[in-house]
């Protein structure tokens, strides 16, 4: 127990590590730009409550580079806030297979689709690939045994794996081995964390506000 909260423990902090350092890097580049082209622009506003309209519209017919990082701000604040989220699960869930909690999470999952078909009536009711992930969703969301870590874990497998190609009509249909199946081939195209789109997001404004500089 001693050892899986000391786990659970490090798991967090280099998650945390990873969201904090997304946001803080983009937030602080974002701010950068967006207070650059105010302060380059600022005297063609004038003053009064139509500055900052004043401004804008002069940013996008003069400066569609400098309106789009100053216009785009919350946009872009808003980008490293859902990639620093991706990166921060992608992490979660590395680490767990690095510390040799994987066959859990799939033993999890395996447990939550069974007890799930277990009733036949509920069995039936499932008829396309939308009832049966938000009820597997709902099973883990309920389930009381199972940490949040790992339940954050299990909730971003259900929400992520293709499940439009199971064949409902099926009567020998078995959903857990099929689940299984898809969990695991999830798990080896994406178990690596990828900074990829936070590289791209942030050499995109760069470029921005480099070729805004010669509208100047």
């Amino acid at each position: 127990m001693k050892e899986e909260i000391k786990i659970a423990a490090r798991i967090t902090a280099k998650t945390s590590l990873k969201w904090f350092t997304i946001i803080l890097i983009g937030g602080f580049f974002t701010l950068i730009c967006f207070l650059i082209i105010l302060f380059q622009h600022i005297g063609m506003a004038g003053g009064g409550h139509g500055s900052a309209y004043a401004l804008t519209v002069d940013l996008f017919l003069n400066n569609i580079c400098g309106f789009l990082l100053f216009a785009g701000a919350p946009a872009f604040a808003a980008g490293y806030f859902m990639i620093a989220n991706k990166v921060a699960i992608q992490t979660m869930i590395h680490q767990v297979w690095e510390n040799k909690m994987g066959k859990y999470i799939e033993d999890k999952v395996v447990m939550l689709v069974d007890k799930l078909t277990a009733s036949h009536n509920l069995t039936n009711s499932i008829s396309n690939s939308t009832i049966l992930r938000l009820k597997l969703l709902e099973a883990n969301k309920n389930d009381k045994e199972t940490s949040m870590i790992k339940k954050r874990i299990i909730g971003y497998f259900f929400a992520k794996i293709k499940l439009d190609d199971i064949d409902f009509s099926n009567k020998d249909l078995k959903l857990s081995e099929i689940i299984s199946f898809k969990l695991n081939r999830f798990i080896s195209e994406t178990i690596e964390p990828s900074f990829l789109f936070f590289w791209l997001l942030l050499a995109f404004q760069l470029i921005l506000i480099i070729v805004a500089q010669f509208f100047n």
